[in-house]
């Protein structure tokens, strides 16, 4: 029952993933221009792909802007994908997944929320630290010696902090502690 609601949870925060932009954060954002996006595609030394992204500018008082957009794929130098990551039209993390080099899960995120304190377009895209976050995540942990991936612990974080009841499970999914931050 407990996997049931974890999954009817998750598939809404996706749902709701489009309205997550807080009312401070549309307003500030408004008046940009969409000028144009191109794929990116970066190589290793050894001709693998490393990323692939696409760079989308915008135009704000005739200054223009790029920022990663869409789904943006890291690879491992093997080829294995490393990363995989969904990104809003303004350059935010929506979703994303990490990969061990196995290519077992090891960390999946969704954004709950974005919001900025940043006065002005410049300040937006000159620093990070104007975008506030809140993102519910879950970390799988894998053991060569059980021979399983697991749901290790999850709980929500505020712009990078751990935030509210974090928990913390075995191997076979019993909760082995929670903890309020």
């Amino acid at each position: 029952m407990k996997r049931n609601f974890l999954v009817i949870f998750l598939v809404l925060i996706w749902n709701l993933s489009s309205s997550q932009h807080s009312d401070r954060f549309l307003e500030l954002v408004k008046d940009l221009e969409k000028i144009r996006c191109k794929t990116d595609t970066t190589y290793y030394k050894n001709g693998n792909i490393w990323w692939i992204t696409c760079w989308t500018t915008y135009k704000y008082n005739s200054e223009e802007y790029s920022i990663g957009t869409g789904k943006m794929i890291q690879y491992y130098k093997n080829g294995q994908i490393a990363n995989e990551t969904y990104m809003d039209k303004y350059g935010n993390i929506l979703s994303w997944n990490g990969f061990d080099r196995n290519g077992n899960k090891s960390i999946e995120s969704v954004t709950t929320k974005i919001d900025s304190d940043a006065e002005n377009l410049k300040e937006f895209f000159d620093s990070p630290l104007y975008i506030k976050f809140n993102r519910y995540n879950r970390l799988y942990k894998c053991s060569g010696k059980l021979g399983v991936c697991y749901l290790f612990k999850e709980g929500i974080r505020v712009n990078g902090k751990k935030s509210g009841l974090w928990i913390t499970y075995n191997h076979n999914g019993e909760i082995k502690k929670e903890k309020k931050h």
